[in-house]
């Protein structure tokens, strides 16, 4: 059956729209797709995804809150999730009653990749256009036989406290539009060891589901695209809330640095390049995005790069100047003068 783009489906009226339609969801339905060949999607569905949600909620290692269950529809539904940490699929596996389907990049570890096939995943070239095509496929093909799938709209990382979420790339919509399944907005907000510099600083993650969004035949992807990007900004915003007011005077040049150093060792640890994850980004040569990832600051295997900035907080952890430490201002001051006033403060 030929996939019609766009510009074909612009030129269709409501009704031939809809006849269209349901001839690809019955296509979708008779039909059984095998394109990992030519595109590196791997498709491993299993029966024994509960025994995987039992191994991951053995091993995760911090606590999980989860509110808005009653939010999801019954049927096939397409759970969009914002995405800031590497144990999101785990998360997504664990809070979702259902058995569920996620997108994700084949480029991950190996042991990785086992665990997750056992649940069912979709693994897709992000590089590659056919293989972007296929996945969402293989996604509707999913939907078409009453099955969920997850999918990670912002395509990378959100790991700056300075947004929300990244711009959503608007494939969620398609999918929506062209199976007819409602999209549940599934945000997770996680709380840090702010001083541990690893990717096991995990204290805990609240996952909170969202009231489902419908798009018609009639409606703009924009417009519905909007309206899931404010979904993920107020309910993550409701979830920080929930942990507490802060200022940023409160927190230490050194607690963000741990936070920077443990997201990089997380993404180290899933095979994840840094420079790749960025040109995923929808809109990323918009200067606001361009350096996104760590809060714009730069690192290479060495560790961060000597910006203005990165000078200052390099000089907490040189091994040549383990003498010195920085004031809450940045500025650069002597570790023996913090001793004696913590001393006097005692």
């Amino acid at each position: 059956m030929k996939i019609l783009s766009y510009k074909e489906e612009s030129l269709l009226d409501i009704e031939d729209l809809k006849k269209y339609y349901q001839s690809l969801k019955a296509y979708l339905v008779s039909k059984k797709f095998n394109v990992a060949k030519s595109t590196y999607l791997h498709i491993c569905e299993s029966l024994n995804y509960k025994k995987v949600r039992k191994v991951i909620d053995t091993k995760k290692g911090y606590d999980l809150y989860i509110y808005g269950i009653e939010n999801i529809p019954s049927g096939p539904v397409i759970f969009a999730s914002t995405h800031q940490d590497y144990n999101d699929h785990f998360n997504v596996v664990l809070s979702i009653p259902e058995h569920i389907i996620i997108l994700n990049t084949k480029n991950v570890t190996l042991k990785f990749k086992l665990l997750m096939a056992v649940n069912g995943i979709v693994y897709v070239d992000r590089t590659s256009d056919l293989s972007r095509f296929n996945s969402k496929i293989e996604l509707m093909h999913y939907l078409a036989q009453n099955k969920s799938v997850v999918v990670f709209p912002e395509a990378t990382f959100n790991c700056s406290p300075n947004k929300l979420h990244l711009p959503l790339h608007k494939g969620v919509i398609d999918i929506a539009k062209k199976m007819q399944v409602p999209i549940v907005p599934l945000i997770q907000e996680y709380t840090y060891d702010e001083q541990d510099a690893t990717i096991k600083n995990v204290i805990s993650c609240d996952v909170a589901f969202g009231k489902p969004i419908y798009v018609s035949y009639q409606d703009s992807k924009d417009e519905k695209i909007n309206e899931l990007s404010a979904a993920f900004s107020t309910i993550r915003w409701n979830l920080i809330e929930k942990k507490g007011d802060f200022q940023r005077v409160n927190i230490s040049i050194q607690e963000y640095i741990n936070y920077v150093l443990s997201r990089i060792d997380g993404w180290s640890k899933t095979k994840v390049s840094i420079d790749d994850e960025r040109q995923m980004i929808y809109g990323v040569s918009d200067d606001f995005y361009l350096f996104h990832h760590a809060n714009d600051i730069p690192f290479d295997e060495h560790g961060l790069l000597p910006t203005q900035e990165v000078i200052k907080l390099n000089a907490i952890y040189s091994k040549n100047l383990s003498n010195i430490c920085l004031d809450r201002d940045g500025n650069i001051i002597n570790a023996d003068d913090v001793l004696s006033l913590a001393r006097k403060r005692n």
